[in-house]
């Protein structure tokens, strides 16, 4: 996806992730009027910005699937990989344009993107943490890329995107696993308000601007003394003892006033 100009800033570093098959040619390369997205990210201190996760189709390369009877039949070609961002200057802007029509043999067309961020590696709060990432996923199309990464359900959207979003570091502690979690709360993602996954039309620029307050740490602790659901303590000490898996956003939003 990041087919910047046909082959030599489209193909750079990309690794491949799945294709139709081994005879399928995988080879991108979009036209000159081809229509592009522009994906732009403002990266705040304290996290990394991963490979943006990219998947085109074919309608003309078939690949195979198999029903529950192990059956074989025809299904749209994969082609997927992984490309960095470039950095714009020397500020905190870091982007990618990538061609819809990715052209080639097998005329690849874009199914998804997924974007994701991490708390980084030097950051004091992941010290003894497993660190799980955060995405947002855009669809171009029917759903390519795996509903599992806690992004939530597709949004209908018409245009232009400017996303803006405040995330807090959020601790869960699992006595049953014996481990510690980490990752970036920016609300429940089972509703709708706060889904990170979107279904696009006539989009050409997206806008990504985490604001990562760092200093505002929610936790999560199974309820040992009552026996059944979570203790959550809040940034400002408070705890809540509730049944949900998941904190009170507006109530992690108060606080910054």
């Amino acid at each position: 996806m990041n087919i910047l100009s046909k082959i030599a800033v489209f193909l750079p570093a990309f690794v491949l992730l799945s294709g139709c098959d081994g005879r399928t040619d995988q080879t991108l390369l979009p036209p000159d009027n081809a229509q592009r997205v522009t994906v732009s990210v403002r990266v705040p201190e304290g996290i990394t910005l991963l490979p943006m996760q990219m998947l085109y189709r074919s309608e003309r390369c078939k690949s195979k699937d198999y029903n529950s009877s192990n059956k074989a039949y025809e299904i749209r070609g994969f082609n997927g990989f992984k490309q960095a961002f470039s950095p714009q200057g020397s500020g905190d802007l870091w982007q990618q344009n990538i061609a819809i029509d990715g052209g080639g043999p097998c005329q690849w067309q874009l199914n998804s993107l997924r974007v994701s961020f991490k708390i980084s590696d030097s950051n004091p709060l992941v010290k003894g943490k497993k660190v799980i990432e955060t995405s947002y996923i855009f669809d171009f199309d029917d759903y390519g890329l795996s509903d599992g990464y806690g992004t939530g359900r597709a949004k209908e959207v018409s245009g232009d995107l400017d996303l803006k979003t405040d995330f807090f570091p959020m601790t869960y502690i699992s006595h049953m696993f014996n481990e510690t979690i980490i990752e970036m709360f920016g609300g429940n993602t089972d509703y709708e308000q706060s889904s990170r996954r979107y279904r696009l039309r006539n989009t050409k620029n997206i806008v990504i601007e985490p604001m990562f307050h760092a200093e505002k740490n929610v936790s999560l602790e199974a309820d040992k003394q009552r026996g059944v659901g979570m203790v959550i303590t809040y940034p400002d000490g408070n705890e809540e003892h509730v049944r949900q898996v998941n904190p009170d956003y507006q109530r992690l939003l108060s606080l910054l006033k």
